[in-house]
Protein backbone atom coordinates (compact mmCIF):
# COMPACT_ATOMS: atom_id res chain seq x y z
CA UNK A 1 0.00 0.00 0.00
CA UNK A 2 2.37 2.67 0.92
CA UNK A 3 4.58 1.31 -2.82
CA UNK A 4 1.54 2.68 -4.21
CA UNK A 5 1.00 5.90 -2.74
CA UNK A 6 4.78 6.78 -3.10
CA UNK A 7 4.56 5.66 -6.86
CA UNK A 8 1.47 7.53 -7.38
CA UNK A 9 3.26 10.45 -5.59
CA UNK A 10 6.29 10.26 -7.33
CA UNK A 11 4.18 10.37 -10.53
CA UNK A 12 2.25 13.15 -9.45
CA UNK A 13 5.68 15.08 -8.51
CA UNK A 14 7.17 14.11 -12.34
CA UNK A 15 3.55 15.30 -14.08
CA UNK A 16 4.00 18.41 -12.13
CA UNK A 17 7.64 18.78 -12.94
CA UNK A 18 7.21 17.78 -16.46
CA UNK A 19 4.20 20.47 -16.83
CA UNK A 20 6.32 23.19 -15.18
CA UNK A 21 9.49 22.60 -17.50
CA UNK A 22 6.48 22.66 -20.33
CA UNK A 23 5.20 25.80 -19.31
CA UNK A 24 8.45 27.53 -19.20
CA UNK A 25 9.93 26.41 -22.47
CA UNK A 26 6.26 26.99 -24.47
CA UNK A 27 6.72 30.99 -22.91
CA UNK A 28 10.27 31.21 -24.07
CA UNK A 29 9.34 30.28 -27.76
CA UNK A 30 6.38 32.49 -27.39
CA UNK A 31 8.58 35.07 -26.19
CA UNK A 32 11.46 34.41 -28.89
CA UNK A 33 8.63 34.23 -31.31
CA UNK A 34 7.10 37.55 -30.96
CA UNK A 35 10.56 39.42 -30.77
CA UNK A 36 11.27 37.86 -33.58
CA UNK A 37 7.74 39.21 -34.82
CA UNK A 38 8.26 42.64 -33.36
CA UNK A 39 11.80 43.00 -35.25
CA UNK A 40 10.69 41.78 -38.67
CA UNK A 41 8.05 44.19 -38.25
CA UNK A 42 10.50 47.04 -37.42
CA UNK A 43 12.28 46.17 -40.40
CA UNK A 44 9.42 45.38 -42.85
CA UNK A 45 7.08 48.01 -41.83
CA UNK A 46 9.55 51.56 -41.22
CA UNK A 47 13.12 50.91 -41.28
CA UNK A 48 13.65 48.96 -44.51
CA UNK A 49 11.21 51.29 -46.81
CA UNK A 50 13.18 54.18 -45.16
CA UNK A 51 16.54 52.86 -45.75
CA UNK A 52 15.79 52.91 -49.56
CA UNK A 53 14.20 55.83 -49.50
CA UNK A 54 16.57 57.72 -47.85
CA UNK A 55 19.65 55.61 -49.61
CA UNK A 56 18.10 56.77 -53.17
CA UNK A 57 17.32 60.31 -52.34
CA UNK A 58 20.55 60.72 -51.01
CA UNK A 59 21.65 59.25 -54.14
CA UNK A 60 19.60 61.56 -56.04
CA UNK A 61 21.06 64.51 -54.20
CA UNK A 62 24.40 63.91 -54.80
CA UNK A 63 23.67 63.02 -57.91
CA UNK A 64 22.23 66.59 -58.44
CA UNK A 65 24.80 68.42 -57.20
CA UNK A 66 27.49 67.11 -58.65
CA UNK A 67 26.01 67.76 -62.38
CA UNK A 68 24.25 70.70 -61.74
CA UNK A 69 25.51 72.64 -58.39
CA UNK A 70 29.22 74.16 -59.89
CA UNK A 71 29.49 77.50 -57.03
CA UNK A 72 28.31 75.80 -54.38
CA UNK A 73 31.61 76.39 -52.87
CA UNK A 74 31.51 79.89 -53.84
CA UNK A 75 29.06 81.32 -50.82
CA UNK A 76 26.45 82.68 -53.54
CA UNK A 77 23.19 81.32 -52.07
CA UNK A 78 21.52 84.69 -51.54
CA UNK A 79 22.49 85.40 -55.33
CA UNK A 80 19.24 84.24 -57.60
CA UNK A 81 19.74 81.09 -59.78
CA UNK A 82 19.41 81.92 -63.79
CA UNK A 83 15.84 80.89 -64.85
CA UNK A 84 17.13 77.21 -66.64
CA UNK A 85 18.80 76.52 -63.22
CA UNK A 86 15.62 77.76 -61.18
CA UNK A 87 13.27 76.06 -63.19
CA UNK A 88 15.47 72.52 -63.33
CA UNK A 89 15.60 73.18 -59.64
CA UNK A 90 12.31 73.28 -59.17
CA UNK A 91 11.71 69.92 -60.97
CA UNK A 92 14.05 68.26 -59.07
CA UNK A 93 12.32 69.33 -55.91
CA UNK A 94 8.94 68.86 -56.95
CA UNK A 95 9.21 65.35 -58.70
CA UNK A 96 12.43 64.09 -56.80
CA UNK A 97 13.21 65.62 -53.64
CA UNK A 98 9.52 66.68 -51.83
CA UNK A 99 8.24 63.18 -52.89
CA UNK A 100 10.12 61.03 -51.65
CA UNK A 101 10.96 63.40 -48.30
CA UNK A 102 6.73 62.83 -48.24
CA UNK A 103 6.87 59.57 -48.44
CA UNK A 104 9.31 59.06 -45.73
CA UNK A 105 7.63 61.24 -43.66
CA UNK A 106 4.53 59.48 -44.41
CA UNK A 107 6.10 55.93 -43.09
CA UNK A 108 7.50 57.71 -39.96
CA UNK A 109 4.16 59.04 -38.86
CA UNK A 110 2.10 56.01 -39.77
CA UNK A 111 4.64 53.77 -38.24
CA UNK A 112 6.57 55.26 -35.47
CA UNK A 113 5.38 53.11 -32.85
CA UNK A 114 8.34 50.72 -34.24
CA UNK A 115 10.72 53.35 -33.69
CA UNK A 116 13.86 51.84 -32.17
CA UNK A 117 13.89 52.80 -28.29
CA UNK A 118 11.58 54.58 -25.96
CA UNK A 119 11.25 57.76 -27.34
CA UNK A 120 11.61 59.69 -31.20
CA UNK A 121 14.69 60.44 -32.03
CA UNK A 122 15.73 63.88 -32.57
CA UNK A 123 17.56 63.54 -35.63
CA UNK A 124 13.88 62.09 -37.18
CA UNK A 125 11.79 64.70 -35.72
CA UNK A 126 14.08 67.35 -37.49
CA UNK A 127 13.63 65.40 -41.13
CA UNK A 128 10.09 65.41 -40.74
CA UNK A 129 10.10 69.00 -39.99
CA UNK A 130 11.79 69.54 -43.05
CA UNK A 131 9.71 67.27 -44.83
CA UNK A 132 7.01 69.22 -43.72
CA UNK A 133 8.03 72.60 -45.10
CA UNK A 134 8.22 71.35 -48.88
CA UNK A 135 4.18 72.13 -49.03
CA UNK A 136 5.34 76.04 -48.04
CA UNK A 137 8.31 75.55 -50.87
CA UNK A 138 5.79 74.40 -53.34
CA UNK A 139 3.00 76.97 -52.23
CA UNK A 140 5.42 79.79 -52.87
CA UNK A 141 8.57 79.35 -54.86
CA UNK A 142 9.34 83.04 -55.21
CA UNK A 143 12.92 81.50 -56.89
CA UNK A 144 14.06 79.34 -54.12
CA UNK A 145 17.49 77.70 -55.15
CA UNK A 146 19.52 74.21 -53.63
CA UNK A 147 20.71 76.42 -50.86
CA UNK A 148 17.53 78.35 -49.57
CA UNK A 149 15.02 75.77 -50.44
CA UNK A 150 13.28 74.93 -47.38
CA UNK A 151 12.70 76.97 -44.24
CA UNK A 152 13.72 73.40 -41.84
CA UNK A 153 17.56 72.45 -43.36
CA UNK A 154 17.65 68.55 -44.31
CA UNK A 155 19.52 66.83 -41.29
CA UNK A 156 22.36 65.97 -43.33
CA UNK A 157 24.05 62.72 -43.41
CA UNK A 158 23.03 62.05 -39.50
CA UNK A 159 19.59 61.19 -40.75
CA UNK A 160 20.83 58.63 -43.30
CA UNK A 161 22.89 57.58 -40.74
CA UNK A 162 20.38 56.57 -38.18
CA UNK A 163 18.54 54.88 -40.47
CA UNK A 164 21.43 52.60 -41.81
CA UNK A 165 22.44 52.22 -38.18
CA UNK A 166 18.70 51.15 -36.84
CA UNK A 167 18.51 49.17 -39.76
CA UNK A 168 21.99 47.07 -39.87
CA UNK A 169 21.09 46.66 -35.65
CA UNK A 170 17.93 45.26 -36.68
CA UNK A 171 18.85 42.34 -38.95
CA UNK A 172 21.43 41.70 -36.63
CA UNK A 173 19.37 40.95 -33.91
CA UNK A 174 16.96 39.30 -36.36
CA UNK A 175 19.59 36.82 -37.74
CA UNK A 176 20.88 36.20 -33.95
CA UNK A 177 17.01 35.64 -32.79
CA UNK A 178 16.27 33.32 -35.89
CA UNK A 179 19.28 31.36 -35.50
CA UNK A 180 18.74 31.03 -31.94
CA UNK A 181 15.25 29.42 -32.98
CA UNK A 182 16.69 27.21 -35.59
CA UNK A 183 19.30 26.06 -32.87
CA UNK A 184 16.20 25.49 -30.47
CA UNK A 185 14.22 23.95 -33.17
CA UNK A 186 17.26 21.64 -33.91
CA UNK A 187 18.16 20.54 -29.78
CA UNK A 188 13.87 19.78 -29.31
CA UNK A 189 14.03 17.58 -32.67
CA UNK A 190 17.63 15.38 -31.39
CA UNK A 191 15.82 14.87 -28.10
CA UNK A 192 12.59 14.03 -29.69
CA UNK A 193 14.29 11.41 -31.95
CA UNK A 194 14.79 7.47 -31.03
Amino acid sequence: MIAAIATTCASAVVAIMAYRMNHKGEIRRSTRKARIDWVSSQLKDLYGPLLVLAETNEKAWREYCGRYIMRSDLGLADIPLPELEEERWRTWVEKVFAPTAQKMREIITARGDLIIGGEMPPVVLEFCAHAMTYEALLANWDGAGPRKSTLIRHPGNRFLSYVRESYESLKAEQEILLNEARETGRTVADQLAP
